[in-house]
């Protein structure tokens, strides 16, 4: 059977990159700036460019035939995308964070939404009649039903619609985007199909430190005009330390 990563049109790939990019980067560079902390040493930037990437995808898709829509699962929020063409639901995610899911799968006891998600769309992948050493994983259905069902409430999309579901997985490095990719899991959480995005992205130069720079320097407090007085007496102290500098000089000698 053939199947299709993605049958999304080129400039939505672009976009869905375009999202990934800037969030990961200068969204979250300028944030961090604009509030001073450092990059390097900030303890919540790894979660608060999921706030920037929910919020570039859906001020980027809300008015086009892809719609997205904020999601609640647990503590967290995610933003599907869904294609109601072509019956294709997206979700984002971090390569790495996949490759955990996937390799602790047999041990989890509770399914992720992605569990649940490819146990509902994508169970046709599943291989036949193929025997394997480790016992096939099995959630309860109505532990599945129920993540699904609270997700497609959240986004006010009728699940009937929903032919398949695609993960775009991707990768950073330093504030960069490095690398993005669209899959079609099976159940198991095997790629069956993928299509590589990282041609996508444009490695733009960012333009955080002349923004923040010009920030800094409009922030600084403005030097006040002292009074005559005040001049004075600061010229009264500096004469009085030099004469007990003086004084002490002269003594240390005699």
């Amino acid at each position: 059977m053939d199947i299709i990563a993605c049958e999304l049109k080129e400039e939505v790939k672009k976009n869905i990159v375009k999202c990934l990019e800037n969030a990961i980067g200068d969204d979250l560079l300028a944030c961090l700036r604009r509030e001073g902390i450092h990059e390097k040493v900030s303890n919540g930037k790894r979660i608060l460019k999921w706030d920037f990437i929910n919020r570039n995808i859906i001020s980027t898709f809300s008015d086009s035939r892809i719609t997205a829509e904020y999601a609640h699962r647990s503590a967290w929020y995610m933003v599907p995308l869904i294609d109601k063409e072509n019956g294709y639901l997206y979700t984002l995610m971090r390569e790495d964070r996949f490759k955990e899911l996937s390799k602790k799968q047999e041990k989890r006891r509770k399914a992720h939404y992605i569990d649940a998600l490819v146990h509902s769309f994508n169970i046709d992948l599943d291989t036949d009649g193929q025997i394997s050493m480790f016992k096939c994983v099995q959630f309860e259905s109505t532990e599945i039903n129920n993540i699904v069902q609270e997700i497609f409430k959240d986004i006010q999309i009728d699940s009937n619609i929903i032919k398949r579901h695609a993960i775009i997985l991707f990768d950073e490095y330093n504030s960069e985007l490095i690398s993005v990719k669209c899959c079609i899991l099976n159940s198991k959480l095997q790629i069956v199909a993928e299509e590589k995005w990282t041609s996508y992205i444009t490695h733009s130069e960012s333009v955080v430190v002349d923004i923040v720079d010009n920030n800094e320097k409009a922030l600084k407090m403005p030097e006040l005009p002292l009074k005559q007085k005040a001049k004075e007496k600061i010229g009264q102290r500096v004469l009085v330390d030099y004469k007990e500098k003086r004084d002490e000089r002269e003594k240390n000698m005699n």
